[in-house]
């Protein structure tokens, strides 16, 4: 949601060598690690992604899809690179995916534009399923409004059970929470109407479709949460309803509530976030 956001890091140097190429034609043959820049997934400049492959990978190998945050208006895969390092040493058997998407201006690319070009990458991801030598299993983590779209495609796109698993950095959950609907945040209800395409009061049950909180069921993701619990732009019961939601219809998942930190955050809890996002993902992974 903060156009400048602070995202997780741990200072690593990365010891792995793996080579690089922009070449978006050439199909993967071998299980040497491999990474492809700005590779498209649709005819729109935005619609890019990065993909990196680990070695000795097989169809079998997961796939992790990286989903910027910035407010739904600006942000970039780039800004995830420290968290594709971080995961290249703690999960080095997974495949990990970093995308652009087209981002909303005040007249194109409303809601749910975002949505739709995670289901084309998916799509595209499929269809490179043998070149790539990459499963069909996925797993989302997403960092404030990219956390949002990461679980609102888990809880409601995902008709096929691909989705393994969905993590939400400081992602909001519940647009028509009253933390937000009588915050006073004119600068946000703006947002919120041109992403959405009208206000709460004309139209209270678009902000809930669009809420992930609303689309929980026994059924759903399994999913691990991390919020702040002085984030300015993000109020402590998005997270916490949704853990409710989530313990109320037995979906697995788990909570971490910072009380100190506020959009993000570094050092010991950084490092806490990182171990438990690989401890959740790679347990759901052994069970599948």
């Amino acid at each position: 949601m903060n156009l400048k956001l602070k995202y997780i890091g741990l200072v690593i140097v990365v010891f792995l060598l793996y080579a690089c190429s922009s070449d978006t034609n050439t199909p993967v043959k071998s299980v040497d690690a491999v990474e492809y820049k700005d590779r498209k997934y649709g005819d729109n400049s935005e619609q890019e992604y990065d993909i990196f492959l680990p070695e000795n990978r097989d169809l079998t190998t997961p796939v992790i899809i990286l989903v910027h945050g910035g407010s739904w208006i600006a942000g970039d895969k780039s800004d995830m690179n420290l968290i594709v390092s971080n995961i290249k040493l703690t999960l080095p058997n997974f495949a990990i995916a970093n995308m652009n998407y087209r981002l909303l201006t005040t007249t194109e690319n409303k809601h749910p534009t975002q949505i739709n070009d995670i289901d084309l990458l998916i799509q595209e991801l499929k269809k490179k399923q043998n070149d790539y030598q990459i499963s069909n299993d996925f797993y989302f983590l997403g960092v404030s409004a990219g956390a949002h779209l990461s679980l609102l495609y888990s809880y409601t796109k995902d008709s096929n059970g691909d989705v393994k698993a969905v993590c939400s950095i400081v992602g909001p959950t519940n647009f028509t929470d009253e933390a937000y609907l009588n915050s006073g945040n004119v600068e946000f209800e703006l947002l919120m109407t041109n992403f959405l395409g009208d206000t709460y009061e004309n139209n209270p049950q678009l902000y809930e479709d669009a809420s992930p909180l609303f689309h929980v069921n026994s059924s759903s993701t399994p999913t691990v949460l991390f919020y702040g619990g002085q984030d300015p732009l993000i109020p402590t019961s998005q997270g916490t309803d949704l853990k409710d939601k989530l313990v109320a219809f037995d979906v697995e998942h788990q909570f971490t509530l910072y009380a100190d930190e506020g959009h993000g955050w570094d050092g010991v809890n950084a490092v806490d976030t990182m171990t438990k996002i690989t401890a959740f993902f790679n347990n759901i992974n052994s069970g599948k």
